[in-house]
C-alpha cells in the first residue's frame, strides 16, 4: 500500500533532524512538504519545551532548510 503521511508525527521528529544523507527524492520531497505544512510554531508549550530540554529553537514563521541534489529526479524536492 501506500505509505500515510501524519503530519503530527512527523512534527515530533523533525526538530530533531540536523542531516540527512543518501537521501532519496522522495524523502526530500516529504521533509520539504511536511515542513511547509507544519505549524509547530504556533504550539507555544511544545517550542518551549524543545528549547528548555533540547535547546532547539523553532522559528516562529517558516523554517529555513537547504537540499542539495545530484540530478534531474531531485527537481521536484529542490
Amino acid at each position: 500500500g501506500t505509505p500515510k503521511f501524519s503530519q503530527s508525527e512527523f512534527d515530533t521528529i523533525w526538530p530533531h533532524l540536523r542531516v540527512l544523507a543518501r537521501s532519496s527524492p522522495d524523502d526530500k520531497l516529504t521533509l520539504a512538504h511536511g515542513l511547509n505544512q507544519s505549524t509547530l510554531y504556533q504550539d507555544t508549550i511544545a517550542t518551549a519545551k524543545l528549547e528548555l530540554d533540547h535547546n532547539i529553537s523553532i522559528f516562529h514563521d517558516r523554517q529555513v532548510i537547504a537540499m542539495t541534489g545530484d540530478g534531474t529526479n531531485d527537481a521536484p524536492a529542490l
